[in-house]
């Protein structure tokens, strides 16, 4: 394998994958076609329904059957949902595009990090990973950021432009993931790529048997992974409903993606500090994190534009230099064969608890007359949580 090569394609790919045209005025865009806070919260619910049913299955087909293939996969179920969003009127057409854009990120998580890691385990340059890692997240980042960019595109097409404009991107993502190699670290996986339906019944029994012998040989692993689907409850909820605080505070659609801009180079300085920071313990650091990431959820949700913007990004950093550390720390547990769906297993965490968070910040939001009544509620909940990490030490979490 050329690792350089692998590593600038794997890095496109990121960059392409977090360049999602709509994510800034999504939800002012359904909110201007009619939709209520409640109906945005309960489609973005179906969509954490849709990523916890597919999240597990895409993880193993992943390891089964190849990660390049499901990367490619992902771009067009991205593409799927682009288009139905664009062409749909009602609310079902709405659902069944946050269905489609959630099997495109179940088919994209633990996959890309299963390839960034075996990639460099096959090179023999894994101690490389948290430089690496973080370089990757900085490129992400800066898709996001771009990303952010086309709130301008608010003022300029309708809504039907805006996510035809996205389908074409999520065609990029497809030619950028047939262009990767297929890490191959173990004889599996080597065997995987001659044919990857050989003996497939057989390898899928098998494959959940040592996940499940792995998780429970592993509860230190569990609990970091339900703690960090708690901490990453905000990452999107703040960017979801703030943008509607922000439209209450009379800022105008074309602008929303200038403070969540601020959002994302504030990730980046997460990341870059991350690199830096050798952190004693997970549950220290975990605590630390949580506390940040509450108190900023709850300054998005109650303060002015300006310091509600400036918490957003405090708590954005957090969670960046916490998800680092976090996948580096797991993925030196993960055994090769598994990865992928393992990381799954983490995302699945997050899935679960978004299922009921999303639509209950948005009744709070309806409840409250404003989108910062539930995100005060979320970072409340997040920074107990901080609390209690530091108060009742888990077993086997230093």
């Amino acid at each position: 394998m050329n690792l350089k090569r692998q590593l600038c394609y794997l890095n496109l790919f990121g960059f392409v994958t977090c360049l999602r045209i709509p994510d800034a005025i999504w939800v002012v865009l359904l909110a201007a076609r009619g939709f209520s806070l409640w109906q945005i919260g309960l489609a973005e619910g179906i969509f954490h329904v849709v990523s916890l049913l597919s999240e597990i299955p895409s993880g193993m087909a992943a390891d089964l059957l190849g990660r390049r293939r499901c990367l490619a996969a992902a771009g067009v179920c991205g593409f799927i949902s682009a288009v139905v969003m664009a062409l749909s009127a009602g609310f079902p057409g709405v659902c069944l595009s946050m269905a489609f854009s959630a099997l495109a990120c179940s088919f994209i998580s633990g996959c890309d990090e299963a390839v960034l890691y075996d990639s460099l385990l096959q090179a023999g340059a894994e101690k490389e990973y948290l430089s690496v890692s973080g370089r990757y997240i900085q490129i992400q980042n800066l898709g996001s950021m771009l990303s952010n960019a086309a709130c301008f595109l608010a003022g300029m097409m309708s809504y039907v432009g805006v996510y035809l404009l996205d389908s074409a991107v999520c065609l990029v993502r497809v030619l950028l993931a047939l262009g990767l190699t297929e890490p191959a670290v173990t004889k599996n996986q080597a065997a995987r790529q001659k044919d990857p339906f050989r003996d497939l019944r057989k390898r899928y029994r098998e494959h959940v048997a040592e996940v499940l012998s792995f998780l429970r040989g592993n509860p230190r692993a569990a609990v970091l992974m339900m703690g960090d689907g708690l901490i990453g409850l905000p990452s999107y909820l703040t960017l979801m409903f703030l943008q509607q605080r922000l439209s209450e505070q009379g800022i105008g659609a074309m602008w929303l993606g200038l403070p969540v801009m601020c959002i994302s180079l504030s990730r980046m300085a997460g990341v870059a500090l991350g690199e830096r920071l050798r952190p004693k313990g997970m549950r220290r650091l975990y605590a630390a994190a949580a506390l940040l990431v509450g108190a900023g959820t709850v300054a998005a949700g109650t303060a002015p534009v300006i310091p509600s913007v400036l918490g957003a990004m405090a708590a954005a950093a957090a969670m960046d230099l916490w998800i680092l550390h976090l996948q580096k720390h797991l993925n030196s547990l993960f055994p090769s064969d598994r990865r992928a769906t393992l990381v799954s297993v983490n995302m699945m965490a997050y899935s679960l608890l978004m299922i009921a968070a999303s639509p209950l910040v948005g009744w709070l939001g309806d409840l409250g007359g404003s989108a910062g009544t539930g995100l005060c509620a979320l970072g409340a909940a997040v920074a107990l949580s901080g609390i209690f990490s530091l108060l009742f030490r888990c077993d086997g979490v230093n």
